[in-house]
């Protein structure tokens, strides 16, 4: 079972990054002499690059929800399961008493591609079972979308937020259940990223996403025999 660490959590997901192939075809001074016709042209193009489109959004960003390291102790573990393609499909938290006052779960966006043409503008809420907590959080994913924020905090701001999920709560329950929720706005083809305001733009083209379960069990204390 992996732990997922903030950094790693994120340089796992992004470390097969996708890079351009260059074309060595070389022009020739001479003639060529051949007896045939050049077939290798069309044989040899490079294949025309797909527009970007709604589902590169639904496919490339993912949203990890994750134990944040100021909550990790003794009494407060984590667990977190993945699919066969290395993307986490279930966090299981587990509190034993004492029990803290703050409980801190991330959710941490990345993307396995850039949205160069074509940038996203992302809105996120956190829910904890049908209740709404936190604030709403904005982003914009764009030319530098898969780029680390840690290894390049200039090109990359942190896409993540922490939530506390014991806010407003008046005693501690068995379980809860917590994920946060998407709007994805796909821009117009030729949108200037630095120009998007992520908490009021949006766009025809709507993505909905959403994170994988964080799932938090507090174990009461046992009664005295």
């Amino acid at each position: 079972m992996k732990y997922y660490i903030y950094g790693l959590a994120i340089a796992a997901l992004l470390v097969a990054a996708c890079s351009g192939q260059k074309d060595t075809d070389r022009d020739y001074a001479g003639p060529v002499v051949s007896d045939k016709a050049d077939t290798t042209t069309s044989s040899n193009a490079l294949p025309e690059k797909l527009p970007i489109d709604p589902g590169d959004v639904d496919s490339g960003i993912l949203i990890n929800g994750m134990l944040a390291p100021e909550s990790q102790s003794d009494t407060v573990t984590a667990e977190y399961m993945e699919t066969q393609r290395d993307t986490l499909s279930m966090t299981t938290i587990t509190v034993r008493p004492p029990f803290p006052d703050a409980l801190s779960v991330m959710f941490v966006i990345v993307s396995t591609r850039d949205f160069v043409e074509r940038p996203v503008v992302m809105r996120t809420r956190t829910y904890r079972d049908d209740e709404i907590i936190g604030d709403e959080q904005g982003y914009v994913l764009g030319k530098n979308a898969r780029i680390l924020p840690e290894t390049d905090p200039d090109a990359a701001p942190p896409r993540m937020f922490v939530v506390n999920v014991l806010e407003g709560l008046t005693e501690i329950p068995d379980t809860m259940l917590l994920h946060a929720r998407a709007d994805a706005w796909l821009m117009p083809v030729g949108t200037d990223e630095t120009t998007l305001n992520p908490l009021t733009d949006t766009a025809p083209d709507r993505v909905s996403l959403m994170s994988n379960p964080v799932r938090i069990n507090f174990i009461k204390e046992e009664a005295a025999p």
